[in-house]
């Protein structure tokens, strides 16, 4: 999939314009070079409902959990709607989704910290695992994004590759206990998303992570 660069989403719709037979208009018109994806999800109980893509150039309907629609240009149609995979939306929206607040509960997440310079769990965090697949499994989740981060001891080309390792360590993890591959989507940040800000050369184990969203 071609990546996202310089792309302005109005909404991610989160089931926020979803139900039974409910139909929504969303009316966009994006900034000059921008482009809009639109991704119509369902809600937790699998419900959904329509969205309308209206510009001045015309309009779409998205009705299929997973359909999408791009606005590259508003005196446009918005494009004839494509579906999207769950890794395709997971690579996308995923940091966005992992900043969302959930109030519903649509979205359960976890960190995991790991010792500093390793890819080898904090004690606490091991406990954590057995958790983690309990929830896929009682959600029958077919979308787990598994984000890493490292804390800025180290350059950002070395720590990128330490969360690379952090995140897959945790993949292996999860498919060791039965999580199935094609529910993973996996993506590593290195130093460059704390959860607590430092100056560079400062450890942070709070920084040392992997965040696991269950969806």
């Amino acid at each position: 999939m071609k990546p996202w660069k310089n792309v302005f989403v109005a909404w991610i719709l989160l089931g926020l314009l979803t139900g039974c037979s409910i139909k929504q208009d969303l009316i966009t018109n994006p900034p000059a070079n921008h482009r809009e994806l639109i991704v119509l999800l369902p809600n937790p109980d699998g419900k959904v409902g329509t969205i309308q893509v209206t510009t001045n150039g015309g309009s779409q309907t998205l009705q299929i959990p997973g359909q999408s629609t791009q606005v590259e240009d508003f005196s446009k149609p918005p494009t004839a709607p494509k579906p999207l995979d769950n890794n395709e939306i997971m690579s996308v929206f995923g940091p966005a989704l992992s900043s969302q607040p959930d109030p519903t509960g649509r979205y359960v997440s976890f960190l995991l910290y790991f010792e500093s310079d390793t890819s080898k769990l904090t004690r606490e965090s091991k406990e954590v695992l057995a958790e983690i697949v309990r929830t896929i499994k009682n959600r029958k989740s077919k979308g787990v994004y598994v984000a890493g981060h490292t804390d800025r001891l180290g350059t950002a080309v070395y720590n990128r590759g330490l969360s690379s390792r952090r995140a897959n360590y945790i993949r292996d993890q999860l498919l060791f206990r039965g999580v199935k591959s094609s529910a993973l989507v996996v993506l590593f940040h290195g130093e460059a998303i704390p959860l607590i800000n430092t100056e560079d050369e400062v450890a942070e184990p709070l920084n040392r992570r992997v965040e696991v969203i269950v969806r």
